[in-house]
């Protein structure tokens, strides 16, 4: 499976105002399914995404 890089920023769900960048690796057999893993993942930390997620192949 590739690997992706991947930037997002996201809001603390909990705390408004605050937002949060975040960043790493991921194996996923898409560029949309890696974009889907990073958003689900986020969402399970209690962020919410709150602008373009950006992937790239490593």
């Amino acid at each position: 499976m590739p690997r992706y890089s991947f930037t997002a920023e996201a809001a603390d769900i909990l705390t408004p105002g605050e937002v949060t960048n975040a960043s790493g690796t991921l194996s996923a057999s898409s560029p949309q399914a890696a974009e889907k893993a990073v958003e689900r993942s986020l969402r399970s930390r209690g962020y919410e995404p709150t602008g373009n997620i950006t992937i790239t192949q490593k």
